[in-house]
């Protein structure tokens, strides 16, 4: 069984990565602080038994039709305890907020094997800088 479900996301217009850090940590209602374990740029939080990481130009491709290389930040929740269900309903709520906002072309995924939702806007509008 999967531990982890994701978001991919994508600003509508040009706005600085640590706006969009700062946007998400709000949402998700826990700070996101720099991760330096990782070797791509990524960022750590935690709220109750769910890891909270956002990765910046994750490097995944266009995979069996999810435009991963479209959405260049990718929100990842990871149950401590192996409650998927907790993290799967923590990333619902953080995708309807998002969705909200209208700022981000966004979808989301279970394990990284298929799509759980997708609000997908133009691939050409908007990039991160």
């Amino acid at each position: 069984m999967a531990t982890h479900v994701e978001i991919f996301l994508r600003p509508l217009e040009a706005v600085p990565v640590q706006s969009v850090v700062g946007e998400i940590a709000e949402l998700v209602g826990t700070p996101l602080l720099r991760e330096p374990k990782y070797q791509d740029e990524a960022y750590f939080g935690r709220r109750e038994d769910v890891a909270v990481e956002l990765f910046v130009n994750h490097g995944y491709e266009i995979y069996d039709d999810m435009p991963f290389a479209t959405h260049p930040y990718m929100l990842r929740f990871r149950t401590l305890n192996r409650d998927v269900d907790n993290a799967r309903s923590f990333m619902e709520r953080t995708y309807g907020a998002l969705k909200a906002t209208g700022k981000f072309s966004i979808f989301s995924t279970y394990d990284l094997q298929y799509v759980l939702s997708e609000d997908i806007e133009n691939p050409a509008a908007g990039t991160s800088s």
